[in-house]
């Protein structure tokens, strides 16, 4: 039996995937093989990539892309004739230790649900703001009993931009640099996103604190690095915590 399982995170952008041990202690950056991304209209070259491999033990996809895409990945995955069939994870109302308090649980995006699984097992019981930063960014109160309590979503850094861009007629689509104090338009314009995104999160985290003193942040997403410079609260940088939540799920899951 194959000793690895193939876990992606299907985002609105990127395709991320990783290779992990079956059945291993410790987290997922530990355990993991071989991992790699591709925008997502790049998905059917990663036919040729899988192929060098042979095919895993388990298959647990988060997907927010929509149908299409699913059937884009359905097809490269056929490169193995003996694989098991994919588990797509729908939210659930308690999975991995967290308990689901959205209204209907399985409205929840797969990939906030994995992020904050992720969470769990890298924080243990105590409460956190989960951040994820990628096209959208996203802010979720996870209790330190492992109750989602709720969250948010916003644009991401990368919408506000080309928002400004498309919506006026005089700002430009251009790379801008943060600054404290912006003296042209295209700095103006990229410190202004990056002050939002950072507000939000801190106003957020500051609203939980209040109340919750032993709050951890964690910060994941494309666009983390890049925001994280910004924030004065406290947080933990995480490269990947859909994938992680993944392979917590993998862990428990030995059906899929």
């Amino acid at each position: 039996m194959p000793d690895y399982n193939l876990l992606i995170d299907i985002g609105n952008t990127f395709l991320k995937w990783g290779l992990f041990r079956n059945g291993s202690s410790g987290d997922a950056r530990e355990n993991r093989l071989e991992s790699g991304h591709v925008l997502l209209a790049e998905i059917p070259a990663l036919a040729l990539q899988f192929a060098k491999f042979r095919a895993p033990a388990q298959i647990i996809i988060s997907n927010v892309a929509g149908t299409r895409v699913r059937s884009t990945i359905i097809r490269v995955l056929e490169v193995w004739s003996n694989a098991p069939s994919p588990y797509w994870l729908i939210p659930l109302a308690e999975q991995c230790g967290v308990i689901n308090r959205y209204r209907n649980p399985a409205q929840l995006g797969s990939d906030r649900w994995a992020a904050l699984i992720g969470a769990r097992e890298l924080l243990g019981a105590k409460p956190a703001l989960v951040v994820v930063c990628g096209t959208a960014t996203t802010i979720d109160f996870l209790a330190a009993s492992g109750e989602f309590k709720g969250g948010v979503i916003l644009p991401g850094v990368g919408l506000m931009l080309r928002s400004l861009h498309e919506n006026t007629a005089a700002l430009p689509d251009a790379d801008g640099e943060y600054v404290d104090n912006p003296t042209q338009t295209v700095d103006a314009i990229a410190s202004g996103c990056q002050h939002a995104q950072a507000g939000a999160i801190e106003r957020l985290y500051h609203l939980h604190a209040a109340s919750e003193p032993e709050l951890a942040c964690v910060l994941s997403g494309g666009a983390a690095r890049a925001l994280a410079p910004r924030l004065t609260t406290p947080f933990e940088l995480h490269e990947n915590l859909v994938l992680e939540g993944l392979y917590r799920i993998s862990q428990t899951h030995a059906g899929a």
